[in-house]
């Protein structure tokens, strides 16, 4: 998946290209709040992000638990703040990429 054209930017540059692609996918409803985007599933909100490029996701308690080998090797992902929630620093385009696929993973989890 080739998210970015080149691999140069900012963290709130990554960022604002993250939201971007994520308000055009048909099953995520944006809201601005303040100074965060957030989007919605199924009326649950599972992402938060902040123009710094720092982004919260909910990815659910099982989720968290089935994945967390490779959660650990994340050094951008960073567990154990709310129940359910990882949060993401969108400071590059790999975290790009990876944020991307967690919220495609978020929004079946939540589904359910």
């Amino acid at each position: 998946m080739a998210v970015l054209a080149s691999a140069g930017g900012t963290a709130s540059e990554f960022a604002a290209f993250v939201a971007a692609q994520l308000t055009a996918w048909p099953d995520l409803v944006p809201r601005r709040k303040r100074r965060r985007l957030e989007f919605r599933a199924g009326g649950v909100r599972i992402v938060r992000m902040t123009p710094d490029g720092t982004a919260e996701l909910l990815l659910t308690e099982s989720v968290i638990e089935r994945m967390a080998p490779v959660l650990a090797d994340c050094a951008q992902v960073v567990t154990g703040g709310r129940p359910g929630w990882v949060s993401i620093r969108i400071a590059g385009r790999a975290d790009a990429e990876l944020f991307l696929s967690l919220v495609s993973v978020a929004i079946k989890a939540n589904a359910a």
